[in-house]
């Protein structure tokens, strides 16, 4: 049978019993009102305890709270009684703050005895959240009025007020906390505490009026700080806000959370949650942690966004008053994605050259936000970079990129690169300085994760087709980091009329750019001699290169004239060396595209050898506009489709040989006779001499006719490889590579060599179905 579900009523405490505890505080409050500041305060108070009575579900955490600013406000009734018209204005207008804490207060607590039963357990985790933040505002405001201390404080400078000496007095006081709070305006009345890292509870406390008059002393010191942050400029690095510039100050009160923060770990955005301002839809992002340090990043953060107003950056919408216990701003960007998910979005479901078009207003927006911030904030090429490869990327509702602001950096930087604006530019789009604005961080992958579901073996190549497009295009490191006139123009023309980009006008844009579409895509492991330059053929679905058909050679047929080089490369290396390193070896060239390779082998030893042959198209542009032209034409009547064509553009082979000289070491006569007699282990001529004859050098102990006092000299050997398929590799003591069919002189009989396997390995272009679309 179902599961019954039953309602029932909890109640935190006893109704009898809170009825008789609420009777009795309010009675007290009603004895503060005797001083007359107190009066709204405490009026608020008392509509908090009667809101109390109706609410049915944290009354607790509610009591605590009334009981805890009623404690804050006998307290102050009791510093004050007998000097009522003594207050100083600094405490009224601490009182006039906290009146308004506990008008917020009253507000939440008349939405909580409004609320449905059903509303109050969804919210629960939002609601005990802001029991803790108003617990935490009641804290500030203690510590505001710093209780009796602070008061004492104030009177002795109001009776001060109108002289323009400095007056001391020593107090005996509970430690302040261990923070220092910075007035807005520090005026000739103003107090100012400032508390070491460690105070002791005898620590005398300074009251200081007149700050102007204390030259060279802690105030002054206090007055030259300022916020020395790696982007802002010294005019906006004061620790106060002259201004707010037209920007909204917003209570806590006003803001109604919508949900909780989806963006765990992106940077500058972290932690932002969707709110309603005034009925208006917003973003916040509060500034939590250790109060100085957040009470910095959130000026430093309000600040720059009061002097950056472009519609790539952030758009402030107001930040908080001086009453919030956590520092907030809120921002109009309330829909944020990342750029990769539009490019994925984007990618399945629209045409490539539709992602190439964003692709291309994002550089365009980027580099238009990093030369706006540049000039706004005067900073220097190596101060942009910084800012750029800091941020983090965000895309709005309307496909707007939004750059956050970088993290702060205390302190003066500087930041030594070998590349410059352009190419920290090009890498923000392609890879994964702020955010990975394309899937694999903006490299081209042979290989796709099966795990993605978004990633397909299709979907792959238009990644890659994406990206090899987008380095063709964007400007690169020895370029103006500004898109040329020419692309400028089309992105205009796109936005302003209805029909879009092709990729074929795309690719045609990249035959003259500096690049010039140069790219073609790698094959590894192909079975090596099968394939030629200017192959063009297909794969059979579901197959690899080892079942590749060949259409024909355009080459070798006439259909196309390509320029072609051939190069060759070699390196040795001995085992037996730590570390190893391997060395580039000297080739030279022979008739019929044989290639010769001396090699020095040192006595008793292994020289390894890998040798590479390729042979490439000088221009690969010429393939892709080959292809693109006449793709159609080379599967009419074959049943395929002609983005299945691959011509190949590069050939190239890898094998490894080794030769090894393995005579065995000789024994050297002195190691014997050493032990035997040391004084004559280094007579030559004593051992020569023995048994009554003279020996002439070389005798019985022998080195293949070397004399074992002298070092062996390396042995050099000679190994021939070709390109071409029927040429075999080989050993020869000669530097001449006899024809095939001749005997050829084999290598001493105290060698041995390895002829290793070959493999190869190409490179190739193959189009896009949208690439032969007539429609587009």
């Amino acid at each position: 049978m179902p599961l019954s579900f039953a309602r029932m009523k909890k109640l935190d405490i006893d109704p009898l019993q809170a009825a008789i505890t609420t009777t009795a505080l309010a009675r007290d409050l009603m004895a503060t009102l005797q001083f007359p500041p107190v009066t709204a305060a405490v009026s608020v108070l008392l509509l908090i305890l009667e809101t109390i009575q109706s609410i049915q579900i944290n009354r607790f955490g509610c009591d605590r709270l009334a009981r805890r600013a009623a404690q804050i406000l006998f307290n102050i009734e009791e510093q004050m009684r007998g000097r009522y018209d003594e207050a100083p204005e600094m405490l009224l207008r601490n009182l006039d703050k906290f009146k308004s804490t506990l008008v917020s207060i009253h507000q939440f607590m008349r939405q909580l005895a409004d609320s449905k039963w059903s509303d109050r357990f969804l919210r629960k985790s939002s609601i005990d959240s802001a029991l803790a933040e108003y617990a935490r505002a009641l804290d500030e405001a203690a510590q505001s009025f710093q209780l009796a201390t602070l008061i004492d404080i104030q009177l002795a400078v109001s009776s001060l007020r109108g002289s323009a000496i400095t007056a001391e007095r020593v107090l005996e006081a509970p430690p302040p906390p261990a923070y220092q709070e910075i007035p807005k305006e520090l005026d000739p009345d103003t107090v100012e505490i400032q508390s070491p890292e460690v105070i002791n509870a005898t620590k005398s406390l300074v009251a200081i009026s007149d700050l102007p008059s204390a030259s060279g002393g802690e105030a002054s010191s206090i007055l030259k700080k300022r916020i020395i942050d790696h982007y802002l400029p010294e005019e906006l690095s004061s620790l106060t806000l002259e201004d707010d510039h037209g920007f909204r100050r917003y209570h806590q009160s006003e803001i109604i959370l919508r949900g909780r923060s989806k963006l765990k770990d992106d940077g500058w955005w972290a932690g932002t949650m969707e709110v309603q301002a005034q009925g208006q839809q917003a973003l916040i992002k509060k500034y939590d942690g250790d109060k100085d340090c957040s009470f910095r990043d959130w000026l430093r953060d309000v600040k720059v966004l009061q002097n950056l107003y472009h519609p790539n950056l952030p758009q402030m919408l107001g930040f908080s008053d001086d009453q919030a216990p956590t520092p907030f701003i809120l921002l109009a960007n309330v829909q944020t994605r990342t750029p990769q998910a539009l490019v994925r979005e984007i990618l399945r479901s629209s045409s490539l050259a539709s992602c190439m078009e964003i692709m291309l207003r994002f550089y365009r927006d980027l580099t238009d936000t990093a030369m706006y911030v540049q000039r706004q904030l005067n900073l220097d090429e190596n101060k942009v970079q910084d800012f750029i490869e800091a941020s983090t990327l965000r895309v709005d509702s309307l496909k707007t990129l939004v750059v956050g602001l970088p993290p702060p950096r205390d302190g003066v930087w500087y930041t030594a690169r070998n590349y410059g604006l352009s190419h920290t530019l090009l890498e923000a789009c392609l890879r994964e300085w702020a955010c990975k604005m394309l899937p694999n961080n903006g490299r081209i992958a042979y290989s796709y994760d099966r795990g993605d579901e978004f990633v397909t073996e299709e979907m792959q190549k238009k990644i890659n087709h994406l990206v090899a497009l987008a380095r063709a295009l964007l400007p690169s490191d020895r370029q103006s980091p500004v898109l040329p006139t020419q692309l400028e123009t089309l992105i205009e023309e796109s936005e302003s009329e209805t029909t879009s980009l092709t990729l074929r006008q795309i690719r045609e844009l990249t035959w003259d750019a500096e690049g010039g579409h140069n790219h073609a895509w790698y094959e590894r492991n192909v079975p090596a001699d099968k394939f030629s330059l200017g192959d063009i053929g297909y794969i059979p679905v579901g197959k690899d290169f080892g079942s590749f058909v060949l259409l024909c050679n355009v080459i070798k047929d006439g259909k196309a004239a390509f320029s072609s080089s051939q190069r060759s490369h070699g390196e040795h290396w001995c085992w037996k060396h730590v570390p190893i390193r391997r060395q580039p070896l000297q080739a030279y060239e022979l008739p019929e595209t044989v290639v010769g390779w001396p090699v020095a082998v040192p006595p008793y030893s292994q020289i390894d050898v890998a040798v590479m042959h390729e042979a490439y198209l000088s221009c690969v542009k010429d393939a892709w506009q080959y292809l693109l032209k006449n793709g159609k034409d080379h599967v009419v009547d074959i049943g395929i489709r002609p983005e299945e064509l691959i011509l190949v553009t590069h050939v190239g082979t890898h094998q490894d040989f080794y030769v090894n000289d393995f005579r065995p070491k000789p024994l050297m006569p002195h190691a014997r006779a050493s032990h035997a007699s040391p004084r004559f282990a280094a007579n030559q001529f004593h051992q020569q001499q023995m048994h009554g004859f003279h020996q002439p050098p070389g005798f019985g102990f022998q080195n293949h006719g070397v004399p074992f006092h002298q070092p062996a000299l390396p042995t050099i050997v000679y190994l021939f490889t070709s390109l071409h398929p029927d040429h075999e590799p080989h050993w020869s003591s000669s530097p001449m590579c006899l024809p095939k069919g001749v005997p050829r002189q084999p290598l001493g009989r105290d060698f041995t060599t390895k002829i290793g396997w070959k493999t190869g390995f190409l490179h190739y272009v193959q189009l896009l179905a949208e690439d032969f679309d007539t429609t587009a």
